[in-house]
């Protein structure tokens, strides 16, 4: 008994010791992992992430949303050179995102979306302001450009807690 005890006490040792090690990601800053934004058919706001570092990174985007909460797309191992795309059609999105990355290698910790909520709070990690978004280049058919200036469009599904945000008609 004593010998199974010890064996659980220095398992809950190294256990402990190796979660206090791991690493965190940092914000990037369009370091490793450059971001594009573009705002697509139906208003539909696309991130595109290409990882220019010489590693494996794994990132995560969070996208301020206008009632203050963080929309979060969490990606493994995107490898070097590799593009991501988001297309998000959340509802109320700000235009404004932070970038967390780690190599991934490192198993980094990224922050929960209340951490990011604390973290912009304390004056940190500010978002990057996104100018007007460019408008996403047609694949198939000529369409009428979309306005940049418009706000996203609002789908009440998915975000029951969120407030539309109002739609602007495009100027002609």
């Amino acid at each position: 008994m004593k010998k199974l005890l010890l064996t659980i006490s220095i398992i809950a040792f190294i256990s402990i010791g190796a979660a206090n090690a791991q690493k965190q990601a940092q914000p990037d800053n369009n370091q490793y992992i450059a971001v594009v934004q573009s705002t697509g058919a139906n208003h539909q706001v696309h991130y595109k992430l290409t990882n220019n570092n010489t590693v494996a990174m794994d990132f995560t985007l969070y996208k301020l949303v206008s009632n203050g909460n963080w929309d979060v797309t969490h990606h493994l191992n995107l490898q070097p050179g590799e593009t991501y795309e988001d297309v998000n059609s959340f509802t109320g999105l700000t235009g404004k995102y932070v970038v967390y990355s780690a190599p991934h290698s490192d198993w980094a910790s990224f922050p929960s979306s209340f951490d990011m909520q604390k973290i912009q709070a304390a004056g940190g990690a500010p978002a990057t302001a996104a100018t007007t978004p460019a408008p996403a280049t047609p694949t198939a058919t000529p369409a009428t450009p979309a306005a940049t200036t418009s706000a996203p469009a609002t789908n009440p599904s998915m975000n029951k807690n969120s407030v539309p945000a109002p739609v602007v008609p495009p100027a002609l």
